[in-house]
């Protein structure tokens, strides 16, 4: 009984035996699989340095062999035959005796294997930088570049006017970030602008509120960065997260950004104020562009002239600091230029006053507000007798006529959208009392906002609204234009 129990216990414990053999060969496999998938999920960085280790492992055992085969006389021409072979199959086609062509066909397949595994390995890799490429998730290194952050219609006018201002400018650039794809932007803006000329634009694909896209842009070398808002329900909250994103960068320099964003919302712009502190210029594009509107539709000609200041592609408004302008008149500031017209200051304080008086003394860290062809063209000019006779004389035969005129106007808006409300009430700032203003739109909101709000907003102007089509010859013609 005891030999039966005794022979049972062998049998489980050499049982035991073998499955913890099996278990710890299982268990090898898996981990030196997982160690080779590491290896190559790695990529060319990791594979190349251990090829090239394997590969000296082979040279120098496989150089052992062919000395001792006795078919060389040295180790050095053992190493020499041993890396060629590895390197070239076709040189063992001159071998001769069987050890010497066994251990040839040994270093010639090894060889194979390991070059076909630097291909593949180089291949894979030069794949791989391509297609991060073409993300457009590499950091861009550049200084002195301007970045605008999302996307919208507004981007191709933005380039198209920064191209012809750093027509000037040495090696300039524009780094776009937006969540789109890098391709995608690139052949849009093909399409969309009419020649880059000398300036360089980069597209990187990320988002504008996360601090680590962001600082794929170097954004502390950047001169400037312009945000736009994004076509979604909340762009200003969009907007404002941006800009914190960039002022609390904690990579972030001691240097002041030079940040213009677009606002939405008006009532917003205070809470953006908060975020952006003095670093943030906010624009308001609606509002500016009813305030054009209002003015050109009572001015014939004012909107060519406000389309050739506001675009480079004419003489354009700049702000420059002149010491030597400090402690002198704007008086005497008028006529120390002759290739650039003065038109106002830009004080310390950053409030701008157009066409100041003329005996407003210039103070230090004061700017002036020039009309020039480029900045480059603002120059103090050293001879300016003759000028200021020549201005003294015709600004004493010049008559103010300070009396305003007092004519009923009537202003027709044609059709509605987000922007009627504003040019209504711009136009309102301008026409005299008892003016008319006649609304043509058939849109039920429209109307609803017409004649429950904007009623009671306009202080100047009678508001009459006329339910119709602007497209209807019959509808334009009851107005009675």
């Amino acid at each position: 009984m005891k030999t039966k129990n005794k022979t049972y216990l062998t049998f489980l414990c050499s049982s035991c035996n073998h499955n913890r053999n099996r278990y710890q060969t299982s268990y090898f496999r898996a981990w030196l699989q997982y160690k080779s998938d590491n290896i190559f999920a790695a990529g060319p960085v990791v594979i190349i340095p251990i090829l090239a280790l394997i590969s000296i492992c082979l040279i120098l055992i496989f150089s052992s062999l062919y000395l001792w085969s006795g078919e060389t006389h040295t180790y050095s021409q053992s190493l020499w035959e041993t890396f060629m072979r590895t390197l070239d199959p076709g040189s063992a086609a001159e071998d001769t005796g069987g050890i010497h062509r066994l251990i040839s066909a040994a270093v010639t397949m090894c060889g194979i294997f390991i070059i076909s595994t630097l291909i593949g390995a180089l291949t894979t890799g030069m794949e791989g930088k391509l297609a991060e490429l073409r993300k457009g998730r590499t950091k861009v290194v550049e200084t002195n570049h301007t970045i605008i952050l999302g996307w919208s219609s507004k981007i191709f006018d933005i380039i198209n006017e920064l191209v012809l201002a750093n027509e000037n400018q040495h090696n300039p650039s524009i780094v776009i970030l937006a969540p789109k794809d890098r391709i995608e932007m690139q052949e849009i803006i093909s399409q969309k602008i009419d020649g880059n000329k000398n300036t360089k634009i980069i597209c990187r694909n990320g988002d504008p509120m996360s601090i680590h896209d962001l600082n794929i842009l170097s954004p502390n070398n950047a001169r400037s960065i312009i945000i736009l808002a994004p076509l979604n329900d909340n762009p200003d909250v969009s907007v404002i997260k941006t800009i914190l994103a960039i002022t609390n960068n904690p990579q972030r320099t001691k240097l002041k950004f030079h940040i213009v964003a677009e606002i939405k919302e008006r009532n917003n712009i205070e809470v953006a104020r908060i975020a952006g502190a003095d670093e943030v210029v906010f624009v308001h594009a609606d509002e500016i562009i009813a305030r054009i509107i209002a003015q050109s539709g009572r001015q014939s000609g004012l909107s060519i002239i406000l389309s050739m200041l506001l675009s480079f592609k004419y003489d354009e408004i700049y702000f420059k600091y002149e010491p030597l302008l400090v402690g002198k008149t704007f008086n005497d500031a008028l006529f120390l230029y002759r290739t650039s017209s003065v038109i106002g200051l830009m004080f310390a304080d950053e409030t701008i006053k157009i066409c100041p008086s003329r005996d407003t003394i210039i103070h230090q860290n004061d700017q002036i507000i020039v009309i020039a062809e480029d900045d480059d063209a603002i120059n103090l000019s050293s001879n300016n007798t003759s000028v200021t006779t020549i201005f003294e004389a015709t600004i004493s035969s010049i008559q103010t006529n300070n009396e305003k005129q007092t004519n009923i106007e009537k202003n027709i808006i044609l059709g509605w959208n987000s922007k009627g409300s504003l040019i209504a009430k711009q136009l309102d700032n301008y026409v005299s009392e008892g003016s008319e203003l006649h609304i043509l739109t058939n849109m039920d909101k429209a109307k609803k906002i017409i004649t429950e709000q904007l009623v009671n907003e306009l202080e100047r102007q009678k508001l009459y609204l006329h339910s119709g089509d602007i497209t209807n010859r019959l509808d334009l013609e009851k107005l009675n234009l």
